[in-house]
């Protein structure tokens, strides 16, 4: 006997179950879970989507979000989960929703800032001080001018002013 496979699809509150093989049959739930040898794929019903998060004030560029800047329609907490502590990019006005695009990593090295530019190679580790040409946020790369050889090298933002190149 050949197994079975079938297919579980959740949509609503109704549940269909199709059995394909050489044996077409209709099988429940039930059936499906108490047979030790059919393998079932199951699909999730959609979630529910969380209600918009809205600016409480008029907001700048660059403005860190905290939760006074927000506002809800509904009591889940969980709405504000990936904005607070976010960076704006864009302006955004009092009462216009904020999207996942409109906020990025908070920017810890200011363009033309004097960092601390670190290159490590194996038990090496050569440290001097150099010029951010770009702003960025950690894990981000910028590009930095070494100050003493006025060389521009790209390196990664590891911390508030320090860098580290490869």
């Amino acid at each position: 006997m050949k197994p079975v496979i079938i297919f579980l699809f959740a949509f609503s509150a109704m549940s269909t179950a199709v059995a394909a093989g050489d044996n077409a049959s209709t099988a429940s739930p039930a059936q499906a879970q108490a047979s030790d040898d059919l393998p079932i794929i199951a699909t999730v019903a959609a979630r529910k989507k969380p209600a918009p998060v809205k600016a409480a004030q008029h907001l700048r560029a660059g403005t860190v979000l905290h939760l006074s800047d927000l506002t809800v329609e509904s009591d889940d907490p969980a709405a504000f989960d990936g904005l607070v502590g976010m960076e704006l990019k864009r302006a955004v006005y009092a009462g216009k929703i904020i999207s996942a695009s409109d906020v990025g990593l908070p920017t810890i090295i200011e363009r033309n800032a004097l960092v601390h530019l670190e290159f490590e190679r194996g038990p090496l580790l050569i440290t001097t001080e150099g010029r951010a040409l770009d702003a960025g946020a950690k894990g981000e790369t910028v590009r930095v001018m070494n100050l003493a050889s006025k060389i521009i090298l790209t390196a990664e933002v590891v911390g508030p002013n320090k860098v580290k190149t490869r």
